[in-house]
């Protein structure tokens, strides 16, 4: 019987390590994914004359690329809302919506794309072929863009703290300052689901 008792508690126990460790996998997994950023833009220095669409020519021009599908964009499209209402209204927004030309119609009306809709102010770019992504040298959903009223690039990358994870962060901070035409270090990582893929590209 005492036998019997020894191996049931050597299983119990050798369980319970097994669950502890899995979770704790699962954990660092998980935390490893939130703060690996995307990978970085190759951003023009001038805004793209191939670029459909209009520069603002008296004030910045804010564009932010995204993948529909990713849902941890929607941490980014939050913090633009929080830049367009801490911004000068004579800023210009562009959030442009990556469209393979495959897809099915409707295929990028998600939750990310109504919520690009609801931005004040902002205006939604279906980018077909992920045309426009690749002009602006962008790989990673969520990529900012920050160019002055002269077209030249003054910030690019994200500005979330955390792939997913709305919040106060210096991405966002540092946008909003340059804007307002302040002084700010003009870049910050990007973490969001792969834009277009590499083999997309050419």
């Amino acid at each position: 019987m005492r036998t019997r008792s020894v191996i049931v508690t050597a299983a119990i126990v050798t369980a319970s390590i097994v669950w502890i460790g899995t979770v704790g996998a699962a954990y660092r997994a998980i935390r490893r994914f939130e703060t690996t950023p995307g990978r970085a833009a190759v951003a023009p220095r001038n805004w793209p004359a191939d670029s459909t669409l209009v520069r603002n020519q008296g004030a910045p021009t804010l564009v932010m690329l995204v993948h529909p599908q990713c849902s941890c964009t929607r941490a980014s499209l939050a913090e633009l809302q929080a830049v367009i209402e801490n911004s000068p209204r004579s800023l210009r927004t562009y959030v442009v919506v990556y469209r393979p030309s495959q897809a099915k119609p409707g295929w990028e009306q998600t939750d990310v794309y109504t919520a690009a809709m609801r931005l004040r102010g902002a205006r939604v770019i279906v980018d077909e072929e992920g045309r426009e992504a690749k002009r602006f040298g962008t790989f990673t959903s969520g990529q900012t863009f920050l160019y002055d009223a002269q077209g030249a690039l003054r910030f690019e990358g994200g500005i979330t703290m955390l792939r997913g994870h709305a919040g106060l962060n210096s991405g966002r901070v540092d946008v909003i300052r340059i804007a307002n035409g302040e002084s700010g270090k003009g870049s910050h990582p990007v973490f969001g689901c792969s834009i277009v893929a590499r083999s997309e590209r050419r």
